[in-house]
C-alpha cells in the first residue's frame, strides 16, 4: 500500500481510529485491511480503515 493511500485513509477517518475513537495525538495509528488480504481483502478504499495499535493488535484477522 503506498504512503499516498496510507494518509488518504488517514485523512478521510480524520486521524482517528473507527474502532474506539482515539487520536493520533493519543496513539499510534496503522491503516488496515477490514478483509485481510490473506482472506481475499483488496487495496480498495472501502476495504482500508484507520485503526490504532491497541485495536489493531486485538482485531488480529478477524473480519469485522
Amino acid at each position: 500500500m503506498s504512503r499516498k493511500l496510507r494518509l488518504l485513509i488517514l485523512e478521510r477517518d480524520g486521524y482517528r481510529c473507527c474502532l474506539c475513537g482515539r487520536t493520533a495525538r493519543e496513539t499510534k495509528l496503522e491503516v488496515d485491511h477490514k478483509i485481510p488480504v490473506a482472506k481475499g481483502g483488496t487495496d480498495s478504499l472501502n476495504n482500508l480503515w484507520t485503526l490504532c495499535i491497541d485495536c489493531n493488535r486485538g482485531k488480529s484477522d478477524l473480519i469485522l
